[in-house]
């Protein structure tokens, strides 16, 4: 996803396929002080990861209640309730005088028969099918591996068809921005060219018209000065 597209408000202008300066002495600890100072810019609510942007109000485990119970313990951080087993044991009852006591005696003997008879029904079970269907779940979870690594090597040729990309992207752009600067230092230096020629044509055409002045102050005196010869030679006639 295009980095613009989430914070308009950043503007990615390096072309680190190109750019060579970071390799400079000093520059790469300068880069690191200003990606600090531009990370505490950033204001705290502003999260990259969008898993990190869950409703604070939410409400785990809501559609089961034992999981619920157990994510509050953990929360709470009490410790597990362990499994009561006295069901389990064949405990003869305290008072052998009391019918009702050896009644649920009985009924508990007869459920432990039970609960061990419907144990070795399931391990006959097992025993009969439990290897084959084994085997077909580790085929289906082989299948599943290979497909998720088939889906892998795509990401990653994908991937590295995207960087081949935009490195052959970037070397363009840089070659183009490298020429277009050559192009403008050269325009700069014959524009100051241009700039001192005209200053030196200014100068020398303000040279040029003091010395036409000059020229023209000389001239009118040097008419003057004939006018007032003429003049005298026709008074000595």
């Amino acid at each position: 996803m295009d980095s613009t597209n989430e914070h308009p408000d950043v503007l990615i202008d390096s072309l680190p396929y190109f750019d060579q300066e970071i390799d400079y002495e000093g520059m790469r600890s300068k880069v690191d002080k200003l990606v600090e100072q531009e990370m505490k810019k950033r204001p705290v609510s502003v999260k990259r990861d969008q898993a990190l942007n869950f409703p604070a109000n939410f409400e785990f485990f809501k559609d089961s209640t034992i999981l619920a119970t157990e994510y509050q313990r953990v929360q709470q951080g009490k410790p597990i309730v362990e499994m009561d087993t006295s069901r389990y044991k064949l405990a003869e009852p305290e008072n052998k005088d009391d019918q009702e006591a050896w009644n649920d005696a009985v009924n508990n003997s007869k459920a432990q028969l039970q609960h061990q008879n419907l144990r070795m029904f399931n391990l006959e079970l097992l025993q009969k099918f439990g290897a084959n269907s084994w085997r077909l779940h580790n085929y289906q979870l082989e299948n599943e591996l290979q497909q998720y690594q088939k889906t892998l090597e795509e990401y990653k040729q994908n991937i590295l068809e995207l960087n081949k990309q935009r490195k052959a992207d970037q070397l363009q752009a840089g070659n183009t921005i490298e020429a277009l600067n050559n192009r403008w230092t050269e325009m700069i230096g014959q524009t100051l060219q241009v700039e001192v020629a005209c200053a030196s044509l200014e100068v020398e055409v303000e040279q040029l018209k003091l010395y036409e002045n000059q020229l023209r102050a000389s001239l009118d005196a040097n008419n003057e000065k004939q006018v007032s010869e003429d003049e005298n030679h026709q008074e000595d006639d």
